[in-house]
């Protein structure tokens, strides 16, 4: 509602009238925004303190969630199958196995991690798939594989998802994207790093221990290692942020209550309760039901090439081992595309299109890959299609929770989202090594797919600004009373109240 300034500024004293403008300046803002220098400033260091200890901690952590779920491919470049008594299709088949648990218990997981606390139950998350990546190193048959699969994939479960919903409470909607992006970036960086070191610990073999076991040790302790750390370290909330000071703790807290203004009441943003109707309102919604049909076709390319981008390269004609170093700089390549795409994203505050271009750069190095016959042509358009294809989990996923304003709904969606990685059983299907060395036939299904997310996208961004055009008008001609009324309804509340523009 708006506040009318007196004419003669010397009525009032500076620091109320400072006051005054900024609530002036934000009466028609849909979103956090700084209004005046002072603001910006005390937004950097707000923002940097939570980039070097949050957003990194996670980043790192994610890292190892990417190499403790990867690994598997790398070692099958060694002599791991043969060692471990494995048919060739159980690597492919593994992947499947993973997603059986990974998938249907992220919803769970996001709405536990929300009641329980995210530093905990992240805390405990990565200790149980660190320890399990451990006992990897005693496969002896397909059984154990299978078992050890399945639980790893329970333990890992939400944890990219929890990730996101938690930079989503320290964050403004236009400033997290990008460090969702980092966050998520870190998969592709595993996918380099994980190419590294395995390239090293697989050279690491005696006559008692060979080097595929050796990765899983070495790989499976780092991460025990860090769950520990996130219990001393991860904040349970902006108001418990050791590392920012009072005025910063006040301000980091102000600036998401302004983003959130006008979407849910006072007391429900420090609330952890998940009710009832949060369930029916995100069953209720199809446009953002739909944004997580398009997800699977972001991610399944994402959950091919970080396993099977060896193998791809492999088929190129370099040797077992070559072939892991050789597809580090892919992932390099993926991780720079991320990270640029995101933040022009935020800097634009568009996610549809910016996803949209990236999938048409994974389309059409796919289009290379199938096609070409020259290996060097190959290698090279595989950089092209990694530079696109990680960006449209993390745009997509702050795209839901930009529109999800009320946190309980917040969190279920977040949850639902994570039923995007059934693209992980559907690529452990596609890429079987009957198409191997060359790959064509399950790169090409990868483009087809990546293509008909396209069309999906490009439907969602004109569904919402039709939606956004109808409430523009609707509310154009609403009095004080009629704002002051929507914003205490009972009956619409979130993104369902009128005054709420959605985020295309």
């Amino acid at each position: 509602m708006s506040r009318v300034l007196p004419h003669d500024k010397g009525d009032i004293d500076p620091e109320h009238l400072e006051i005054v403008q900024n609530d002036v300046a934000r009466q028609h803002q849909t979103h956090y925004r700084p209004v005046d220098d002072e603001e910006k400033r005390i937004d950097r260091r707000v923002n940097l303190k939570l980039d070097l200890i949050v957003v990194s901690l996670l980043a790192v952590e994610f890292i190892f969630c990417g190499i403790d779920k990867t690994n598997i491919g790398f070692v099958a470049t060694s002599s791991f199958v043969k060692d471990a008594n494995l048919s060739p299709d159980d690597i492919p088949n593994s992947l499947s196995l993973f997603s059986a648990t990974y998938v249907p218990l992220q919803p769970f997981m996001v709405i536990l991690a929300r009641r329980v606390g995210v530093k905990y139950f992240l805390g405990l998350q990565l200790i149980a798939w660190g320890g399990l990546c451990m006992c990897h190193a005693a496969i002896r048959g397909s059984g154990t594989l299978i078992a050890l699969r399945l639980l790893i994939g329970a333990s890992e479960s939400g944890f990219t998802q929890i990730g996101m919903f938690y930079m989503s409470t320290l964050y403004p909607k236009y400033d997290v994207g990008f460090r969702v992006g980092m966050f998520t970036g870190m998969y592709s960086v595993a996918g380099a790093f994980a190419g590294v070191l395995a390239y090293g610990l697989l050279k690491i073999s005696s006559s008692s221990i060979h080097g595929w076991q050796v990765v899983f040790l070495f790989e499976g302790a780092i991460t025990v290692f860090l769950g520990i750390l996130t219990f001393f370290i991860l904040p349970k909330n902006l108001s418990t942020a050791w590392f920012l000071t009072a005025e910063e703790r006040a301000h980091a807290i102000r600036r998401m209550e302004i983003d959130l203004a006008g979407t849910q009441e006072e007391g429900d943003i420090g609330s952890t309760a998940v009710v009832e109707r949060d369930f029916i309102d995100v069953a209720k919604d199809w446009k953002k039901l739909f944004v997580v049909v398009c997800n699977i076709t972001t991610v399944l390319p994402v959950t091919a090439f970080t396993t099977f981008l060896p193998l791809i390269v492999q088929g190129m004609g370099y040797s077992g081992i070559q072939a892991t170093l050789m597809s580090v700089s892919p992932f390099v390549v993926g991780t720079v595309g991320l990270l640029v795409i995101v933040w022009l994203s935020d800097h634009f505050k568009e996610r549809s299109m910016h996803t949209v271009g990236g999938m048409c750069l994974g389309i059409i190095g796919c289009i290379v890959m199938a096609t070409s016959t020259n290996t060097q042509l190959r290698y090279g358009f595989a950089h092209v299609c990694m530079a696109g294809v990680f960006v449209g989990g993390p745009l997509l996923a702050v795209w839901l929770a930009g529109n999800t304003p009320w946190k309980g709904t917040r969190s279920v969606m977040m949850g639902i989202n994570g039923w995007s990685n059934i693209a992980g059983v559907i690529a452990g299907q596609i890429f079987k090594s009957k198409y191997a060395p060359r790959y064509e036939v399950p790169l090409i299904i990868t483009m087809v797919i990546m293509a008909c997310g396209i069309c999906g996208l490009v439907f969602l961004k004109y569904a919402y600004k039709t939606e956004n055009r109808k409430r523009a008008i609707e509310i154009e001609t609403w009095d004080e009373t009629q704002f002051a009324a929507e914003a205490r309804s009972e009956i619409r509340r979130g993104d369902q109240r009128r005054t709420f523009m959605y985020g295309t």
